[in-house]
């Protein structure tokens, strides 16, 4: 392990509320007289070691004190105990679109207004100025007032000047939110090139799959505790099972039956399966509902080593809730990398009939999903789930992360995640004949 650059121990921020403007300065005129406030924590003995070179990722719900915990870091924020050590006074941050600019500066003058801000001379600013134009890419309104830009311009310019002056730290808070995908791909190979040079990145997030992507570990906040660090796959998935769970209403009536595990075929009623290992997060209004579900080969037998180019399917074995909505009611699955990218997701409601019917309801089931593996030489995870697909967002009902496990295998070297089969063409053309 590296050295420590950034130490926290048992910091905390707190806030007086009031219940009414008036109470505040009730209480500002007798301070050892009646309390008219109470104490809000924005953070609570948060203690964290963050080590030189890492890149951490922070996820939690709005308001949860993310935000705080970096203008604690970066020197915006002080706070109300706990101790803090910072190796470092090379620390650029993105915190809040606008902060630091003046929006009747031009993008030029508030590029040097920056750079002064990070403790940078003009000469040493006027040295990254090409690097910080070409990144920013906004052409000539770099000569206009910043009160024109639109947030996607704005961001880019702010991330231009933070990327570009060499900082041992770099904390970046949403900032890439509103930014088009060709600007997000170049912050995050930009963000791998620092990462190879030893900068510590602090990346607060929304998106789980940048998280699992990039970062090193993650750190989890829920209404200023600290919640969770370590694995980032864990941790996200711990997150999003807590985003995402329900009250469970699963029926307490218990069905019994066996899976031959050989042939993956439902036999008499012996005994219960009732939970599945190794899985990574399980959520759902209906928790318990799906009781099996694996990878089989082309044989149709339950495999965790599929070939490059064979015929594979997903089973899942499921009971319909009685409370059902038919009409919405969806089972899907979900190949994903390690990383967590989905690349191949498939559910009954893709067509435009409807899969179930009425009678179905309280009835065990069985789905099998059947297509070719393009999947190249690497390890995947099955995620299988029901859902309600009444919206756009699907309620799920039962969703297991890590329901199998398996590997891609292809005996000759191949680049990218899919290998699809591609028709090539070839055309002799007569050029200055």
């Amino acid at each position: 392990m590296s050295e420590k650059i950034i130490s926290l121990n048992n910091l905390s921020k707190t806030y007086k509320l009031y219940n009414a403007p008036i109470d505040r300065l009730k209480e500002s005129l007798n301070p050892f007289g009646k309390k008219y406030s109470h104490q809000f924590y924005a953070l609570k003995n948060v203690t964290i070691d963050i080590y030189k070179g890492e890149t951490i990722g922070i996820v939690g719900k709005n308001g949860s004190g993310k935000s705080t915990l970096l203008k604690i870091i970066t020197g915006v924020l002080l706070q109300s105990s706990g101790d803090m050590e910072i190796k470092s006074d090379k620390i650029s941050s993105i915190l809040e679109l606008g902060a630091g600019f003046n929006m009747e500066y031009t993008g030029i003058e508030n590029i040097y207004l920056n750079g002064t801000l990070l403790g940078y001379k003009k000469s040493e600013i006027d040295a990254r100025m090409d690097a910080i134009l070409r990144f920013a890419d906004i052409g000539d309104f770099v000569h206009q007032p910043v009160k024109m830009y639109s947030s996607g311009m704005f961001a880019r310019l702010a991330f231009a000047v933070a990327v570009n002056v060499e900082p041992e730290i770099l904390i970046v808070d949403e900032a890439l939110a509103v930014g088009d995908i060709k600007f997000q791909t170049k912050c995050f190979n930009k963000f791998r090139e620092l990462r190879d040079k030893g900068v510590t990145i602090l990346f607060v997030s929304h998106d789980v799959y940048s998280i699992r992507q990039f970062c090193d570990r993650a750190v989890w906040i829920n209404e200023g505790d600290l919640k969770m660090i370590g694995d980032t796959v864990e941790v996200t998935s711990r997150y999003v099972e807590f985003m995402n769970t329900m009250e469970n209403h699963a029926d307490d009536e218990s069905d019994n039956f066996n899976i031959d595990q050989e042939s993956g075929m439902v036999t008499s009623p012996e005994f219960e399966i009732s939970s599945f290992s190794n899985v990574v997060s399980r959520w759902g209004s209906d928790q318990g509902a799906i009781v099996y579900a694996a990878i089989l080969s082309r044989m149709g037998h339950p495999s965790d080593l599929i070939t490059l180019g064979e015929e594979m399917s997903v089973k899942v074995i499921f009971k319909i809730p009685y409370n059902a909505d038919i009409n919405h009611f969806s089972c899907a699955f979900s190949i994903k990398s390690i990383q967590g990218m989905d690349l191949v997701v498939s559910t009954t409601r893709d067509g435009e009939s409807v899969f179930f019917n009425e009678a179905m309801k309280g009835k065990y089931v069985e789905v099998t999903f059947v297509f070719q593996n393009w999947l190249n030489s690497a390890d995947y995870i099955l995620n299988v789930a029901l859902e309600n697909r009444e919206e756009q967002v699907p309620a799920y009902i039962d969703y297991i992360e890590g329901a199998a496990y398996f590997k891609s295998i292809n005996d000759r070297k191949q680049f990218g995640i899919l290998n699809l089969p591609v028709q090539q063409k070839l055309q002799l053309l007569k050029v200055g004949e």
